[in-house]
């Protein structure tokens, strides 16, 4: 039997102008896909996990 299992999932869809420059574009897309990006929501979400008790037991992977 498997240590842990999946209870929920939450998915982030970010949406850009259709007409937004190629430029901007791979800019927004750099950000998301930086390293930094992935730690400060990794940081967020433990923040807030940490402020309710509940989800105490509740490990949280953050992937792309």
């Amino acid at each position: 039997m498997p240590a842990t299992v999946v209870l929920d999932e939450l998915h982030l869809t970010f949406r850009i102008p259709a007409a937004l420059p190629a430029g901007e574009v791979w800019s927004v897309r750099r950000v998301l896909i930086g390293k930094a990006f992935t730690a400060a929501v990794r940081r967020a979400m433990l923040v807030e996990m940490n402020k309710r008790p509940a989800l105490k037991p509740v490990r949280v992977a953050v992937t792309r």
